[in-house]
């Protein structure tokens, strides 16, 4: 009888056991079940690339299986969506993927300089590599023009083939209004013309060489390549320079084919100041004698004297202007103190102004 109460017990709690491991392992099987769910749902929500395509030295059409997620095309997380580009050879992005207009999948994605025939790879978000051949194609550009005494811009037109991404993506449809189109797989628009792009011209250069042996570069003004309906973005001289009058200046770029590469600088008057008014402690509109017709205000700043000795300075706030007036916004944390009045003067001599006094509000 002892045994049998001693055996009892024993062949009692061992189907316990039992019941408790396949209780166990029933759990694991079904929770690593879940995990891979999980894990291929994340997947099937990542988008992947399906084709790509070398549209010029500095732009890549790339064509995905889905839309991208809206994080995934914000400016402000540039820095992060750069990260989701991979490529080999010292490639990256340079801006943010913008939709092409009518595509539901299809994006412009400017980059850095790619080398003609060279084999570039690309994984976006560590997927499997894509693979596609660079090129070292530049876009055509008609010619080089002086706006003011240290800036130039470099027009194309579309009668030439060519267009500012500006005019083809989503994101500026609406604001673009009758100069706004879309493009197919083919980059034809509806009549079957076929156009090159120039995408985002976001940190690009020039290099300038003047007939008396200078050289230097020219830097981008932000905003302004497809500005008051015209393909024609602006190149600044370097803080403190100033195109010569009689002087020759040659254009090179390394993105484009410039035909009408040379001018000779002119003396042209620096804009003239006429009115300032506050909007807010941190903002004021600047008024000029004169509409320039064209946003030269691009890139300019002012600098604010106040009648308690403080200073400040303020940047014009880009694509602002209406006619003769923009709005310029204090840098640096700066504020505008009620009851003090502050004389303001160009900075970089790109305007004159006499007696300018803005009054805080």
């Amino acid at each position: 009888m002892k045994l049998r109460k001693r055996i009892v017990p024993a062949a009692l709690a061992l189907s316990v056991l039992s019941a408790g491991l396949v209780t166990v392992g029933e759990q694991l099987n079904a929770d690593a079940a879940s995990n891979k769910a999980v894990v291929a749902a994340e997947n099937e929500q990542v988008a992947k690339i399906t084709n790509i395509k070398s549209l010029n030295t500095m732009t890549l059409q790339i064509t995905f299986n889905q839309p991208l997620a809206a994080a995934d095309i914000d400016l402000n997380h540039l820095d992060a969506i750069k990260k989701h580009f991979t490529f080999n050879g010292d490639l990256e992005i340079v801006n943010v993927p913008r939709l092409m207009t009518g595509s539901k999948r299809t994006y412009i994605v400017p980059t850095t300089f790619q080398e003609d025939d060279f084999i570039y790879t690309l994984s976006y978000k560590e997927q499997r590599n894509k693979v596609f051949d660079g090129t070292d194609e530049k876009v055509y550009v008609r010619n080089v023009e002086q706006v003011t005494n240290d800036t130039f811009t470099l027009e194309s037109f579309q009668e030439d083939g060519v267009v500012d991404y500006a005019n083809i993506i989503e994101a500026y449809r609406a604001s673009r209004g009758d100069l706004a189109f879309s493009l197919d797989r083919h980059n034809r628009d509806a009549s079957g013309k076929r156009f090159d792009v120039i995408s985002s011209l976001r940190d690009r250069y020039v290099t300038v060489k003047t007939s008396e042996g200078e050289e230097f570069v020219a830097n981008y003004v932000p905003f302004t390549q497809a500005a008051d309906g015209r393909q024609a973005p602006q190149f600044r001289l370097p803080a403190g320079k100033v195109l010569k009058p009689g002087v020759t200046y040659r254009v090179y770029a390394q993105w484009a084919e410039i035909d009408v590469k040379s001018f000779v600088a002119n003396e042209i008057a620096p804009l003239s100041l006429q009115s300032v008014k506050a909007m807010d402690e941190k903002s004021f509109e600047l008024q000029l004698r004169n509409d320039p017709q064209s946003d030269l205000l691009a890139g300019r700043s002012v600098a604010l004297k106040g009648s308690d000795g403080s200073t400040l300075q303020a940047q014009y706030r880009y694509s602002s202007r209406k006619g003769a007036i923009g709005i310029f916004d204090l840098t640096n944390g700066g504020t505008l103190k009620t009851n003090v009045s502050y004389t303001v003067t160009p900075l970089n001599n790109w305007a004159t102004a006499t007696n300018l006094v803005l009054q805080g509000k």
